[in-house]
């Protein structure tokens, strides 16, 4: 028998795909094998993916899963029209399929994972697999190989709720309670589970009747040491995606307009940076109607360092927070790239794990329109004190969040 401590990774994204997704991953990964063990990745590669060659992947040994994708053949339609509607009709049926056939686009890939994971565990000896929704098809990985190895200590995290998510459809929802006992049964085996925020956590105990493990996102402070802070602009810098149906922009836009009328008289300049945001219909007609076009930038999505650069030199890191309060703990990885960078910080809503979570690392949270207009004219006009720390001193970090993982699944 091997003594070397040894995991399996087995996600559908991960570096160097480019996602708030593979970036947990790929960083836990990498404590792992920091801290001795042997790491192993099963991923697969999936069409038009964003990547980057800033991450080190030569310390882990990577398997690219082959698998035959459904939407590949759209993809080769040639008339835009057809490709577009056919798109539209898929994303539709196939995840109302997933409610009795789960994650039916990977498929293949699930297939073939099971196939060469059996043969991997076998052959190097794997002591423990880890396994990570969205979408399901890790988990029924991982409950085939448990089933299959006894032994082996399977981690399944959640980095999404699945059953009871807040973005499922209104016909998801109605048949939640029937499908959360297949979710159930996919997880029974599992070892350990893991939640991504309190709120998450105690909904999962509650319904799942066992001990749920928090790990969240974490910070990592220390990879923002050394980058230049310096700018004579007011910067308000936002990073990746945003919600539709619950992320208040209105609030935002209505209260940035009035910010930046009461500087007309002030020469320093007040910019909205979208780091990595789609600069869809939405968005701009938005910042049209609040005639804030001259106010506003979007960048595409660039390298993770250049985004930290770009957030270390921001006078205010711009958050939005889940509006509906019926989901509790939605904590976007952003957030802990803000607290990271060791700046102000503004989340647009209420949340009392967010807000909690922010209050220590510079953040505030505000939910009225008065009070978003004196907090960004008192930052434009005051610099705020910043508190500081660092990877060893604080709970928070992902340092300091692998150490109490650790302790929890080596028995």
């Amino acid at each position: 028998m091997n003594d070397t401590k040894s995991i399996l990774f087995i996600t559908v994204t991960f570096p160097p795909r480019l996602s708030v997704a593979s970036l947990r991953l790929y960083n836990y990964a990498k404590l792992f094998h920091k801290n001795g063990w042997k790491v192993h990745v099963m991923t697969c590669t999936q069409k038009d993916q964003n990547i980057t060659d800033e991450f080190d992947l030569n310390i882990f040994k990577i398997i690219d899963v082959p698998w035959k994708d459904p939407y590949a053949k759209i993809h080769k339609i040639k008339n835009k029209y057809l490709r577009k509607v056919i798109t539209k009709f898929m994303s539709y049926v196939v995840p109302q399929l997933s409610i009795w056939l789960p994650d039916i686009r990977f498929k293949s890939w699930k297939r073939n994972a099971i196939r060469l994971a059996n043969e991997l565990i076998k052959k190097e000896e794997i002591s423990h697999i880890y396994t990570t929704f969205s979408p399901p098809s890790p988990h029924l990985i991982g409950q085939k190989l448990k089933s299959n190895h006894k032994n082996i200590f399977w981690i399944a995290e959640y980095r999404d709720l699945w059953s009871f998510s807040a973005s499922n459809n209104w016909i998801k929802k109605i048949v939640k309670n029937l499908h959360f006992q297949l979710e159930k049964r996919i997880v029974r085996e599992s070892d350990v589970i893991l939640a991504v925020s309190k709120g998450q956590q105690a909904m999962m105990q509650k319904r799942l009747k066992r001990k749920v493990h928090l790990l969240y996102n974490g910070c990592d402070f220390d990879s923002y040491i050394g980058l230049e802070t310096k700018n004579d602009v007011f910067n308000i810098v936002y990073t990746g995606n945003y919600s539709k149906k619950f992320n208040d922009l209105d609030l935002f836009f209505a209260s940035l307009k009035e910010f930046v009328n009461n500087q007309k008289n002030e020469s320093r300049p007040i910019k909205v940076i979208f780091v990595g945001t789609p600069k869809n219909h939405l968005i701009q007609s938005k910042i049209k109607d609040y005639n804030i076009e001259n106010h506003c930038e979007f960048l595409k999505k660039i390298p993770n360092i250049e985004v930290k650069k770009i957030q270390k030199r921001a006078s205010l890191l711009l958050h939005f927070a889940w509006t509906d309060h019926r989901q509790k703990g939605i904590l976007s990885g952003k957030i802990f790239e803000y607290m990271s960078a060791q700046k102000p910080i503004l989340s647009i809503g209420f949340d009392q794990e967010l807000s909690e979570l922010i209050e220590p690392y510079n953040g505030k949270m505000l939910h009225k329109k008065v009070e978003i207009i004196d907090f960004l004219e008192n930052l434009y006009h005051n610099a705020q004190p910043i508190k500081s720390t660092s990877n060893q001193a604080s709970m928070i970090s992902k340092q300091n969040q692998f150490r109490e993982l650790e302790k929890i699944i080596i028995q």
